[in-house]
């Protein structure tokens, strides 16, 4: 298993940061790579999308998980002996796993969130699959969380 993250600790408005995650009609405005996207129906568990990359052929993915209260969603993209997985979530900085291990110390406040994405890799072609998609992916991970908050004001 290979396993990319990346986190962005800003002061947004977390149901802001939501809207941009779930519009996936929009997820070319924030994400560097793609030219296009989009969804068959609501966010929701087993939806099937299709993303264009600027680069290289379409693909589609799967919806694997929502958790609305918790402001966390993935999408899987099953291949040949393997998975790649794109997980977001907004988590309070404290209750990040490595929150104490971070220099300088994460900013805190009652308006802070950590937008966290993490992109994961599984099965014996792991190597491979990160080569082609888990490092370009987690190289557009920094801007595509700065668009977001960029567009997550708090007085949203």
């Amino acid at each position: 298993m290979i396993v990319h993250t990346y986190a962005l600790t800003a002061p947004v408005s977390p149901s802001a940061v939501w809207r941009h995650w779930v519009d996936v009609n929009q997820w070319a405005d924030h994400f560097p790579g793609l030219s296009a996207s989009k969804l068959n129906g609501p966010v929701a568990v087993g939806a099937v999308g299709l993303v264009r990359p600027q680069r290289g052929p379409r693909w589609s993915f799967r919806i694997s998980t929502v958790y609305r209260a918790k402001k966390r969603f993935a999408i899987e993209r099953k291949v040949l002996f393997g998975v790649v997985r794109l997980e977001f979530a907004l988590q309070r900085p404290e209750e990040l796993e490595d929150a104490d291990a971070f220099e300088p110390p994460l900013p805190a406040g009652p308006d802070t969130w950590s937008m966290v994405y993490t992109v994961t890799l599984t099965g014996p072609l792991a190597v491979v699959y990160d080569r082609v998609a888990g490092r370009p992916i987690a190289k557009q991970l920094p801007e595509l969380s700065a668009s977001v908050a960029a567009q997550s004001p708090l007085d949203d």
